[in-house]
């Protein structure tokens, strides 16, 4: 089978499993009955990138179905539910909790609204969209301007992300600008001013979470200044995290004078997506992607390295069903929904003969199945490739649909208008260049100063 020839028949596939998971209340998480059935807030705002982007009818109409579901069972305080099952009703409280479902439920009406611009469905739910940002706001419990996640309380149900995690946080600003632009579309209808703005967040997460020890110890010292000026603690942290050297990609969580030290593929994808990281952020992001192999031998592994007995970030509820040993899983398992954010990534950053070619070896990960072919399973072994999860998992569809769609067009749903709406602050403070400085130490410059390192 030829490339192009692959490419087409997993894109006629991928509509298949989504299709196939699509009710009247939304999709559901898997195509199987012994899969996912119910309505996932997550999941339903992932698969959404992939449908509106194919522009089928019937699709874009479960989005919003999907919306309507959700909505309709947030709590009174705010929270839009883990998921639903269309059949009986159930909201499931399984796991430590689910913070990303009010994120991506705000994500999910801003790009249902900026495909179809139905301006009536926004006006009507409006309330439950500023209701869900309320509660989010609240899940900042110090009142840093970043959220505080329980532990597993993500899409990585099973991992000790917590606290100031990259992933929710990331989130957290895409979703405020969102929330920003869609108020630009009701200007007559109250909304719901952050504490803190979009530039402040941007600030604090580049902050907190990107480690740049430069050979030039006043510039050092002007970041440990400011962290200290916005929060006392994260100074404190940082006599912490001070013990290790720059890392060329964001951490994946930090919390009270401890942080993780490993890599999140996907809440570093979508770092680049939303702007959070400049030029020279990515640069180093993608590049290192590439050398460790975050994609092979297919795209993309959750987290860089797996995490094995006896390491801070072990728990042994990782043991729960066999799920979390290393390299499966969360722990270093392959997941066909974030490989698709990696070759977005990718586009995003005009690494195109890159990203083309992943979408290749993408459409050849979906054919393999537990059952059969075209399983476009949930996740794989992160060492064999093997499927380990549900077969027809509607993420896995949706995400090649939309690398396949970012590869074909340049263009990313969501993603673009994010960054055209950066907040000026954030522009300012921006590095787009990069260049690879000499080791060994620090390099005078003329007139003796040294310079900082890449």
């Amino acid at each position: 089978m030829t490339n192009e020839s692959l490419r087409h028949e997993a894109h006629d596939k991928a509509i298949e499993v989504l299709r196939r998971c699509a009710t009247s209340s939304g999709f559901r998480a898997s195509g199987l009955s012994a899969g996912y059935p119910q309505i996932w807030a997550r999941d339903n705002a992932i698969v959404a990138l992939g449908a509106l982007a194919s522009g089928d009818d019937k699709l874009i109409a479960t989005t919003r179905a999907c919306l309507y579901t959700l909505g309709h069972h947030q709590s009174s305080r705010g929270l839009i539910p883990l998921n639903v099952n269309p059949d009986t009703g159930y909201s499931s409280t399984e796991n430590a909790g689910a913070v990303d479902a009010n994120l991506w439920y705000i994500l999910l009406h801003y790009l249902y609204f900026q495909t179809t611009g139905d301006i009536a469905f926004l006006r009507e739910s409006w309330g439950i969209i500023t209701k869900a940002l309320v509660w989010l706001e609240f899940q900042d419990m110090n009142e840093c301007g970043l959220l505080e996640i329980p532990e597993a309380g993500n899409w990585m149900d099973l991992m000790a992300v917590r606290y100031n995690s990259l992933y929710d946080n990331v989130l957290y600003y895409a979703a405020a600008l969102a929330y920003d632009l869609m108020c630009q579309q009701l200007p007559d209808l109250p909304t719901h001013q952050l504490h803190v703005n979009t530039g402040q967040i941007h600030e604090r997460i580049n902050l907190l979470m990107w480690i740049d020890r430069c050979w030039v110890g006043e510039h050092f010292a002007q970041h440990l200044e400011r962290l200290k000026a916005i929060r006392l603690e994260w100074f404190m942290l940082y006599h912490n995290i001070g013990t290790i050297s720059s890392r060329p990609y964001y951490l994946p969580w930090v919390a009270f004078r401890e942080f993780g030290d490993w890599f999140d593929t996907l809440g570093n994808c979508l770092a680049i997506l939303t702007g959070i990281a400049d030029y020279h952020r990515s640069e180093h992001i993608v590049r290192y992607m590439y050398q460790v192999g975050i994609a092979e031998p297919f795209p993309s592994k959750a987290i860089y390295p797996p995490i094995y007995p006896g390491e801070s970030d072990w728990r042994d509820y990782y043991r729960s069903r066999n799920l979390n040993m290393p390299h499966q899983y969360h722990n270093g398992g392959i997941w066909p929904m974030v490989g698709g954010f990696h070759i977005a990534a990718l586009v995003r950053h005009k690494w195109q003969n890159q990203a083309e070619q992943m979408l290749d070896s993408l459409a050849s990960v979906n054919y393999a199945a537990a059952n059969g072919q075209w399983g476009f399973n949930e996740w794989m072994h992160g060492m064999t490739a093997h499927p380990m999860g549900f077969d027809q998992q509607a993420w896995s569809a949706s995400m090649y649909l939309y690398a396949e769609h970012a590869v074909q067009t340049g263009k990313l749903l969501l993603f673009d208008d994010l960054t055209a709406a950066k907040p000026a602050s954030a522009r300012a403070t921006e590095i787009n260049d990069f260049e690879v400085r000499a080791g060994g130490g620090p390099v005078a410059r003329a007139g003796g100063q040294d310079q900082d390192t890449i």
